[in-house]
C-alpha cells in the first residue's frame, strides 16, 4: 500500500515519468543560515542491488534543498543527510546503521530498505529513532516507541479499501491475492475481521505469482461479486482488463498500480480505483494548500532526469520535509539537538497537515494497533478523461469504522 516502489514506466506516463520542466511558481522563503552547525541525519535507502530505488534519494534530496533553501532548514541551521545504501541484506543495513551512531546522526531516516529490521538493536542501543515514509518490514511495523512512520499502517490500506467500497454500495467483494503465508495472514487478521465489522461480504481468491486471468477472472466472476479488490501488482495489467473481458462492470480496486493506467483501454477504466497515501502530482484538483505542496515539488525536481519515478521521487520528498518538521518542532527550546530529545520528542509528535495531504498526524498513538504508523488515510481515485486521475469525494477515506 506504499508509494515507495513507483514503476519505472515509458516516457509519457506521468505516474512514473519525471519532467524536465514546469509551470509551477513559488513564493520567496527563508535559507537556512550556512555559518550554523548541520543538523545530520542519517537516510538509508535501496539502492544498487537487483531492485533499486535511487529515485527515492532523489527526492529526498531535492527535498533537504527545499528545506534549506525556502524553510529556514531546521531553527536556521541547514539540515544534512548522510546517504547510506542498502541492498536488502541484513548485512547492509546493519553497516548503514553503525554509520549513522559513528557519525553521530541525530535520526535515522529510512527511504525503502526492506532488511531495516536487522538495524533496529543497533539503533536502538545509541538512543537513535528510525523514522520513514511507510513501514515496509515486519519488526520495523511493531517497533512502537523506537520507530515511526508518517503514512498509514499496511493494516490499514487493507481496511480502507474495503471502507472506499462499502461508501460505493458494494456489499459483496471479491478479494484476489497472490497465494503465499503473508496473504493468507493478511486476509484472517485484517481484511475478514473489517469486512465483518462493515457487513460486507468477502471470499478471498488466492492465484499463483504469475496467472491465467481469463481462468482467474472465470472463477473470481463465477461467485458473483459486485466489487473486486486486487493485491496482484505484477499482474494488474492483465487482471484488469480478463475481469471486464469476463463481463464485470462493478468497481475494481488495482491499489498504488497507477503506471498501468497509460496502458489501460478508455472502455476499461471506468470504475478502476487507484489509491495513494497522499495527492500526486496526476490527480486533478487537489485541495488549494496541497497544491501548493505540488508546486514546490515540482520546481525542486524539474531538473532531474527525464525518465525517473515521478512516484518514488515524491516519496523522498515527502519524507525530507516530514523529517525537518520533527526536527524544527522537537528542538524547539534546546540548547542542542540530539539523537536523544529527538527520541524523546517525537513520542508526543503531533502536526495539523502532512505535506501533499489534507490531514495531520499524531505518533503519541498508532493509528493501528500495534503499528508504528503516525499518519492515516489512503485518496482514492478513478481515471477520467485521459486517464487523468480524479479524486472520489470525502477523501481521504475514515478508517474508524474498522479499528480493532
Amino acid at each position: 500500500m506504499t508509494t515507495a516502489c513507483g514503476n519505472n514506466g515509458s516516457d509519457d506516463d506521468s505516474s512514473a515519468s519525471a519532467s524536465h520542466s514546469t509551470t509551477a511558481t513559488l513564493p520567496s522563503g527563508t535559507a537556512a543560515d550556512d555559518a550554523k552547525a548541520p543538523v545530520v541525519v542519517g537516510f538509508h535507502n535501496l539502492e544498487g542491488g537487483s531492485i533499486s530505488l535511487a529515485d527515492i534519494r532523489l527526492g529526498f534530496d531535492a527535498g533537504v534543498k527545499y528545506v534549506n533553501e525556502r524553510l529556514g532548514g531546521v531553527d536556521s541551521h541547514p539540515l544534512k543527510a548522510i546517504s547510506c545504501k542498502t541492498d536488502g541484506t541484513p548485512e547492509a543495513s546493519v553497516n548503514c546503521a553503525n554509520q549513522f551512531v559513528e557519525q553521530k546522526t541525530v535520526l535515522a531516516v529510512q527511504g525503502a530498505d526492506f532488511g531495516a529490521d536487522a538495524m533496529l538493536p543497533v539503533l536502538k542501543s545509541a538512543g537513535l529513532v528510525e523514522f520513514g515514509n511507510f513501514p515496509l518490514t515486519p519488526s520495523v511495523n511493531s517497533a512502537r516507541g523506537d520507530a515511526y512512520f508518517m503514512q498509514g499502517s499496511a493494516e490499514e490500506g487493507y481496511a480502507a479499501n474495503l471502507v472506499q467500497l462499502r461508501n460505493l454500495k458494494a456489499s459483496k467483494v471479491a478479494v484476489v491475492m497472490v497465494d503465499n503465508p503473508a496473504s493468507h495472514d493478511t486476509y484472517r487478521k485484517v481484511i475478514e475481521p473489517a469486512a465483518a465489522r462493515l457487513k460486507l461480504k468477502t471470499k478471498v481468491f488466492y492465484v499463483p505469482a504469475q496467472s491465467d486471468w481469463t481462468v482467474q477472472a472465470a472463477t473470481v466472476l463465477a461467485w458473483g461479486p459486485d466489487a473486486i479488490s486486487t493485491y496482484v501488482a505484477a499482474d494488474s495489467l492483465a487482471a484488469v482488463p480478463a475481469f471486464r473481458s469476463a463481463g464485470f462492470a462493478g468497481y475494481i480496486s488495482a491499489g498504488a498500480n497507477t503506471e498501468i493506467i497509460p496502458q489501460l483501454d478508455a472502455s476499461v477504466r471506468d470504475k478502476v480505483l487507484f489509491s495513494a497515501p497522499y495527492y500526486l502530482p496526476e490527480f486533478t484538483d487537489p485541495p488549494a494548500e496541497v497544491k501548493k505542496d505540488l508546486d514546490a515539488f515540482a520546481v525542486y525536481t524539474s531538473k532531474l532526469p527525464k525518465d525517473g519515478s515521478v512516484t518514488q521521487r515524491q516519496t523522498g520528498f515527502y519524507t525530507a520535509l516530514l523529517a525537518a518538521q520533527l526536527l524544527r518542532d522537537v528542538g524547539t527550546g534546546t540548547d542542542a539537538l540530539t539523537a536523544e530529545t529527538v527520541h524523546a520528542g517525537v513520542k508526543t509528535w503531533k502536526g495539523e497537515r502532512q505535506p501533499f495531504r489534507s490531514t495531520g498526524w499524531d505518533c503519541s498513538t498508532p493509528t493501528w494497533p500495534g503499528t508504528t504508523a503516525c499518519g492515516s488515510g489512503n485518496v482514492y481515485a478513478t481515471p477520467g478523461k485521459g486517464g487523468k486521475l480524479s479524486p472520489l469525494p470525502d477523501q481521504p477515506v475514515d478508517i474508524a469504522a474498522v479499528l480493532p
